[in-house]
């Protein structure tokens, strides 16, 4: 048996760490030549657990070099949880705890769960093909550069513009772009006020609903020299309704925010005005793909993570069930490497819990459009059920 991992972000390495740590041959690939100049972080709760079997116990054990603080304690970030604030007194709404939360930064923790592990890079897929010269149970993936990688079976665990699921489903693939403008940048502040934001935020997630119908959110990113606070790095996210009829500013996407922040509180109110005015904030969208089933091909292609069911940010899920993804798919490869199942019965197993723990996706867009509706906020998702999974495992 040998697997194919087509994508080194989180759901990809977590599945070469797991194939690795039983034994199990495989190839991982990417199409990153380089990383990518958008970073952010994610939030892992109740998928610690698993990511604690999956991974080598040095790696797991020094997972906090991966935080945007690597001094906070994982207990002490989920007691202080996820806060929801009204963002135009800034007084709490509702916190979400979790007995253990770890935030990573994913450039962090790419880098770290890359340690051991031979990620091939510069691989775009192209193109994948079913059998082998004679042999009808092999899978090849192509990749633009003329090179190939031959395996029982490949995994797509390239994210949410999957290539693997393009090759699946064609125009099924497509994701949808929900109806919201949205930002996502980093920046650092002058020292005096990093110091202000990082004693007054919440150290995990600080998230705001404001009368305006817009959701904001402030998050530290990285400490790359704790006494320096000039040299911190945090982020925004922010969105809003694109059916809105509040008076766009012209001109740079910075001055549209400004002056989308009348009536916030102080504390987000300040961070803006404070953001550098030269800050490159790019066009983004909010993307969901609504989980379709897919052809395995006999248990030779599938796939985890985004790739398998791409959902928004709000609560929290996607990288805890990227995470449940790795765990099961490795699970279904350990009882074929055991001869306890078929390759294809193990895959149609592993295939039927990733469609449904795809309920998420629809969750979270109602999450994430419920903070786009203030009036009716206390319904969202977030603050019913936190940010436990939605199905009990």
């Amino acid at each position: 048996m040998r697997v194919i991992v087509v994508g080194a972000g989180l759901a990809g390495l977590a599945i070469a760490n797991g194939l690795k740590k039983n034994n199990i041959p495989y190839a991982i690939v990417d199409r990153e030549t380089a990383p990518r100049d958008r970073n952010w972080a994610i939030t892992l709760g109740w998928a610690l657990p698993l990511f604690q079997k999956l991974l080598p116990e040095d790696l797991y054990n020094a997972l906090n070099k991966c935080q945007p603080d690597t001094t906070l304690d994982a207990r002490v970030a989920g007691e202080k949880g996820i806060l929801v604030r009204d963002g135009m007194t800034g007084q709490q709404k509702n916190v979400s705890r979790f007995p253990a939360i770890r935030r990573l930064n994913i450039q962090k923790a790419k880098r770290h769960l890359s340690t051991g592990i031979d990620v091939k890079y510069g691989k775009r897929l192209v193109d994948i093909t079913i059998g082998h010269g004679e042999d009808d149970s092999l899978v090849t993936a192509h990749f633009d550069d003329g090179t190939s990688e031959t395996g029982t079976m490949i995994i797509g665990a390239d994210g949410g513009a999957s290539r693997v699921r393009r090759w699946l489903l064609g125009d099924l693939a497509q994701q949808e772009a929900l109806p919201c403008d949205f930002m996502n940048f980093s920046f650092t502040l002058p020292a005096d006020v990093a110091v202000q934001l990082d004693k007054e935020m919440n150290p995990t997630v600080d998230v705001g609903a404001h009368p305006s119908n817009m959701y904001f959110g402030i998050f530290l990113l990285d400490k790359p020299e704790m006494d320096k606070p000039e040299t911190w790095i945090f982020y925004i996210l922010a969105t809003w309704r694109l059916d809105d009829k509040n008076e766009r500013a012209p001109g740079r996407r910075l001055d549209e925010l400004r002056c989308r922040m009348d009536g916030w509180f102080d504390l987000y109110k300040t961070v803006v005005e404070n953001v550098p005015d030269d800050v490159d904030i790019k066009p983004d969208q909010l993307r969901i793909w609504k989980t379709k089933p897919w052809d395995n091909h006999q248990g030779r292609i599938t796939l985890a993570g985004d790739a398998a069911h791409s959902m928004t940010f709000h609560r929290g899920q996607g990288g805890n069930l990227a995470i449940k993804d790795a765990d099961e798919f490795v699970n279904s490869m350990v009882a074929v490497q055991r001869g306890e199942k078929l390759i294809q019965d193990a895959v149609d197993a592993y295939d039927k819990g990733a469609l449904l723990r795809s309920e998420e996706v629809e969750i979270s867009r109602q999450a994430s459009m419920a903070f786009l509706d203030y009036e009716n906020f206390d319904k969202n998702p977030v603050f019913k059920m936190g940010i436990s999974p939605a199905m009990k495992f």
